[in-house]
């Protein structure tokens, strides 16, 4: 029951038309505090009452801001904090409402602006909603909310955001660093931020996240101000519906929450959420995923490359000879069009490609085709134009003035003009059946064991505005829901010992797809925030693995990286790989990730372990895009347990070559497991060293051998 809007929680405060006052809301250890002015209202404070910091700087920022339409085209903006004649706070319990009206502006009528924030006090956070109804004759189309500028939380503040599986960046404001990208996609994978100084004891951070349970398309900004030593994280959301009189409703809620930790600490704040509402959690059972079929859960290595079968077939086979397990195969060009042209008419395969499937299956390699899940050629018959327009250009995305969506890659057709893609839209009935169509005759025709449909998870959701696709125009949650639908087709159709699996990991298609191509997490400063959401819940696999001068280390840096976040390791040429001089750090890599591997499919992600002392870095060109110089520690650390089985095992990598010393302490406590009875032993493993066991509950010296993986089991 709602008091007087001059009635807060904390204090009485006297509203007078035209003067200002403040609410305050209480979360546990977190509060916040707002000022309602004249002509609008903002959050001037965020403080840990624990530690006494506020967490906000000194830069402002409207807690929202709002761009609407007419139909004459015209675009105007609005925000929380001017350019209102009527702003109240109404305050209860746990929930303070906010009400912008009466728009400055007279000519945008009715639009009036409705926030909740709702106290969590068991989270220490603040859930946000907001309602925006547009005045007549004008239209919601994007919605920035919520807005802040997070300030220095302590001497070394990190911000982690979602950019492949998680990136760190530390005093970012130092260097002038910005992040954007459009969710969900490869570069935009989940849907929170999260600012801390885990230095400190006991530490502070904030938690800015979305829980969206649909996923909705949206774009996430980080960017810093060296001036304010401020970093601002904020979520735009573009609107569904765009171009009709209808309100618009922030799906599910905005969430501050203050955490003491880093960037796991977030992480496991996401998870509970993703396990507990969105519609992507996949059901998870005694031994990880139902439908995904054991052979897919079980692989630890992959080899890539493409053309006919005589260019691939004997170099695979003695590439899973050489590594003794079984082995992924994504081939490329099996297909007699070129790559990225003439898409999606892709077959007739190359001569000899079922032949070659089945004999490659026999030697313990799963094949794995490679096609497009969202374009089609313009000129999709050599240099003419012979279904696009006549059958494929009613669904392709377009614009608001109608125009197609349209992507190129480098790709060239015969007269050297650049291949021109349309996006597919993905709700339509064309688009879901030619898929399902190509899928199903790779699989049952040429007996492949499983399909790479190229580009779902990767790319970002076109804003598509033809009215005659039947969804919401513009955003919402429809982009998803379309891949759904198709992918659920095609599963419910394919037999049980297949799979399927896509590029990249935008985290919304995780309960239709097997597995997620890692390929492009290449960043200085990434860390696991995805696999300590997801381990266990779909199968990571895969970097590009390139030359350079430093290929070597660039090598033993990423398989290292694979194996302690639970990846599927390799992605790579056969040859390519044998003829470099570390090689058999790959081979060790892949065999210990073997003898372990029921952990990454059954079990879950936990903190990685820290080592203690000098441990040196190390630093390689891994050629992502030119010269791509990255740094990590030369001594990998990660840590997966099986909480209903009572065990643990901790993963290193010694990508140097020079061995580390370094002292660590295992807390049991850190992995589930307690009592007096836990005990460490090392994973036997050929190529693996065996590293002698601490003790638990001791900080012992650690001596990893140079170029070497080893791992201990604790139960």
């Amino acid at each position: 029951m709602f008091k007087n809007v001059c009635v807060v929680i904390v204090s009485v405060l006297v509203a007078i038309s035209g003067v200002g006052h403040g609410d305050v809301l209480v979360s546990g250890e977190l509060r916040m505090d707002v000022e309602v002015m004249p002509e609008g209202a903002r959050v001037v404070g965020l403080r840990d009452t624990i530690t006494g910091r506020d967490m906000l700087s000194g830069r402002r920022l409207p807690l929202f801001s709002v761009t609407l339409r007419n139909g004459a085209g015209e675009s105007v903006t609005v925000d929380a904090e001017a350019g209102w004649s009527e702003v109240t706070s109404e305050s209860g319990d746990s929930e303070l409402i906010l009400t912008w009206k009466a728009p400055k502006e007279e000519r945008l009528g009715g639009l009036s602006v409705r926030v909740t924030a709702r106290a969590v006090a068991s989270e220490h956070a603040i859930h946000w909603s907001i309602e925006v109804a547009p005045g007549d004759g004008w239209t919601v189309w994007d919605v920035a909310f919520p807005q802040a500028a997070v300030g220095a939380l302590g001497e070394h503040t990190a911000v982690l955001f979602p950019r492949g599986p998680g990136e760190v960046q530390v005093d970012p404001w130092t260097r002038g660093f910005s992040f954007s990208g459009r969710y969900p996609s490869g570069w935009t994978s989940m849907q929170f931020f999260a600012a801390y100084n885990a230095g400190a004891s006991p530490g502070c951070g904030l938690y800015f996240g979305h829980h969206d349970p649909m996923g909705s398309v949206k774009e996430l900004l980080l960017d810093c101000d060296a001036d304010s030593r401020s970093v601002r994280l904020a979520f735009e959301h573009h609107a569904p519906d765009r171009g009709k009189a209808v309100a618009y409703r922030l799906p599910g809620v905005a969430v501050w929450r203050l955490f003491r930790g880093d960037w796991f600490d977030a992480a496991t704040v996401y998870r509970a959420w993703v396990k507990s509402e969105a519609r992507w959690w996949p059901r998870l059972g005694l031994d990880g995923r139902p439908d995904t079929t054991a052979w897919m859960r079980e692989l630890s290595a992959w080899a890539m490359t493409g053309g006919g079968p005589g260019d691939v077939v004997e170099e695979v086979k003695d590439f899973a000879q050489w590594l003794g397990v079984p082995v992924g195969f994504h081939w490329y060009s099996w297909h007699q069009i070129p790559f990225d042209n003439d898409y999606p008419h892709y077959f007739p395969a190359k001569d000899g490609f079922a032949e070659a499937v089945r004999d490659l299956q026999e030697h313990n390699v799963y094949v794995m085709p490679y096609i497009n899940g969202r374009l089609w050629d313009t000129r999709d018959k050599g240099g003419e134009d012979a279904e696009f327009s006549s059958v494929a250009r009613p669904a392709v995305t377009k614009d608001e003035n109608g125009e197609p969506f349209i992507e190129t890659y480098g790709s060239k057709e015969s007269d050297g003009a650049p291949v021109r893609l349309g996006v597919m839209c993905p709700s339509t009935a064309l688009w879901q059946k030619t898929v399902n169509d190509i899928v199903l005759r790779l699989q049952n025709e040429m007996g492949v064991k499983g399909v790479y449909i190229d580009q779902v998870a990767a790319a970002a959701p076109a804003l598509c505005m033809d009215a005659s696709h039947g969804h919401p125009l513009g955003g919402g949650a429809w982009w998803n829901e379309g891949y759904w639908r198709m992918l659920e087709s095609i599963r419910g159709e394919m037999r049980a010992d297949r799979m399927l699996t896509t590029e990249c990991n935008g985290e919304p298609f995780i309960h239709q797809f097997d597995g997620y191509l890692t390929w492009h997490w290449q960043y200085d400063g990434q860390v696991p925030a995805f696999p300590a959401v997801y381990g266990g819940a779909v199968q990571m696999f895969g970097r590009a693995y390139r030359g350079g001068d430093t290929v070597d280390l660039a090598m033993r840096m990423k398989a290292g990286q694979q194996l302690v976040y639970g990846e599927q390791i390799g992605w790579i040429g056969p040859s390519a790989l044998r003829a470099l001089p570390n090689a058999e750090f790959f081979r060790s890599a892949v065999r210990l990730r073997h003898a372990i591997r029921r952990y990454f499919h059954a079990g879950e992600m936990a903190r990685p372990p820290r080592l203690i002392g000098d441990v040196p870095s190390v630093k390689a060109d891994w050629q992502w895009s030119g010269e791509w110089w990255v740094t990590t520690a030369a001594v990998l650390t990660g840590a997966w347990r099986l909480p209903r089985e009572g065990r643990a095992v901790l993963i290193f990598a010694n990508v140097s070559d020079a061995p580390v010393t370094a002292e660590i302490e295992i807390n049991s406590n850190d992995f589930g497991l307690t009592g007096p009875n836990v005990v460490i032993e090392p994973i036997r493993a050929e190529g693996a060293a065996e590293l002698e066991p601490v003790s638990v509950g001791i900080r012992q010296a650690v001596t990893f051998p140079g170029v070497s993986v080893a791992a201990w089991e604790l139960r």
